[in-house]
């Protein structure tokens, strides 16, 4: 996962991925490889926002 991606890059690239993944032409590889990577894009969304939320509360 690219450390410099901003939450908007990373959840446009996560509604992409879904979209895919939804796609019934979508073949099984594909669909697990899309599954990981879509994993990975939440995991990072997650941990931005409690970054963020842990911040304001500490201000």
């Amino acid at each position: 996962m690219d450390n410099k991606m901003t939450y908007e890059q990373a959840m446009k690239e996560l509604e992409q991925t879904v979209k895919m993944l939804e796609n019934p032409e979508t073949d099984i590889d594909k669909a697990f490889e899309l599954y990981e990577k879509g994993i990975k894009l939440s995991k990072f969304c997650e941990d931005y926002l409690e970054k963020k939320e842990k911040k304001l509360k500490n201000e």
